[in-house]
This record gives C-alpha cells, structure tokens and sequence, in this order.
C-alpha cells in the first residue's frame, strides 16, 4: 500500500469548504484535477468521475461513496481490478478554528500493480493534489469574499 497526502489551510468556516466539495456539478468549474463527477453526496452511492493527470489522456473510473459526514469527510473507493489496483480517495476538514480550517487531501493505493504503476506516476499525482488543494482554496476564499 502506498499512501499521498497533502494539507492546506483555507481562510474559512468548515461548512463553506464543504459546500464547494460536496457541489459535484461545478468541479469543472474550478477543479483542475477531478474534473467531474456524477452521482449523490451520500454514502454507498456510485460514483462517475473523470480526472486528469498532466500528460496523461483523461482518466474515466467508477468509484463508491463510502463515507460521507458533512460537513467534515468524504471519501470514495475505486476498484479498477479487484486486488491488482484499488484506491480510496478522502477528504478531511479539520477546524482550527471558527473561520479557518485544514484540508486534508489523501488516497491510498493498494494491490500488486499499485507500486510499479505509481513509481510512474506518483509525480504526476501529486502535482494534480497540490493543484486541487490550491483551486480549492482560491474557491472558497474567493466565495466567501463575495458573501461578505
């Protein structure tokens, strides 16, 4: 197994953050990494989701919403081939406090595939993380500055 994890903190309350995580239909709007998914925030839904790795052609995948409690975890699992390459994928907000909190950002491969195929590819991941983390701050920020 082999786990990514990346932390950002974002200038605002746990529950806006969550908003703009939990609000799939605009990920193209904002998220340079996950591009889009399709499906309900609620858990043991299925999930349609398309990212995009720089240099790489779009990446296509089906995953299952396993946790789901807002406004602080989400997190889905991905079965590309049963033991041969799986990943789960979470999201944690953490509350410094009232209008700051820590994203968490991390997903953990497993199977006999996962370390060659991200021995190739880890660089890749973990820029498309640090880019996601960074847009979706820049969003939540810039939302809440609207609000005010």
């Amino acid at each position: 197994m082999k786990t990514f994890q990346h932390e950002i903190i974002i200038n605002a309350p746990a529950e806006k953050v969550w908003a703009v995580l939990a609000a799939f239909a605009f990920y193209p709007d904002w998220n340079p990494f996950i591009r889009s998914i399709i499906g309900k925030v609620s858990a043991g839904e299925r999930l349609t989701l398309t990212a995009k790795l720089d240099g790489l052609p779009w990446i296509f995948f089906k995953a299952t919403l396993m946790r789901c409690e807002p406004p602080l975890t989400l997190g889905w699992q991905a079965i590309f081939i049963k033991g041969i390459f799986e990943a789960f994928h979470s999201f944690a907000i953490e509350v410094v406090d009232p209008g700051q909190c820590r994203f968490i950002h991390a997903e953990t491969f497993s199977g006999i595939l996962s370390l060659p195929v991200l021995f190739l590819l880890e660089k890749r991941f973990r820029k498309g993380y640090l880019a996601m983390n960074e847009a979706l701050k820049t969003r939540v920020e810039a939302d809440l500055n609207m609000i005010v």
